[in-house]
């Protein structure tokens, strides 16, 4: 009866003692990486779970006084890019976001302007 206590308890301590991490509700982060290529922005998502990179809605957004500007998205493809074909307008700020997807979390790229 002793020993099996004994192990009741190494075995409680060792479940107290894991990583939050290790669980199912570990959650993942994201790189959104944007360039521009006229006349599209393009660009590709990194993250260390290929299930946050492929099959992945990407927006592209443009920055403005109030609720920036949704110009239009893309899902990216099996090897994790994607791209948006837009109409530039000079002296503008432009970014893409991936909204967080299951254990993935939300992304947003660097600020890209238009001189």
């Amino acid at each position: 009866m002793a020993a099996r206590c004994a192990a009741l308890f190494v075995l409680a301590l060792l479940v107290a003692l894991l990583p939050a991490g290790s669980a199912a509700g570990a959650s993942y982060s994201t790189k959104v990486i944007i360039s521009l290529k006229t006349p599209a922005f393009h660009g590709k998502l990194k993250s260390s779970r290929g299930t946050c990179t492929t099959n992945r809605t990407v927006k592209l957004f443009r920055e403005k006084p109030g609720p920036d500007r949704l110009l239009g998205t893309d899902r990216s493809n099996a090897k994790a890019k994607w791209s948006v074909r837009i109409r530039l307008k000079s002296g503008a700020s432009y970014y893409a976001k991936a909204p967080a997807k299951g254990n993935c979390k939300a992304a947003k790229s660097i600020v890209l302007t238009i001189g």
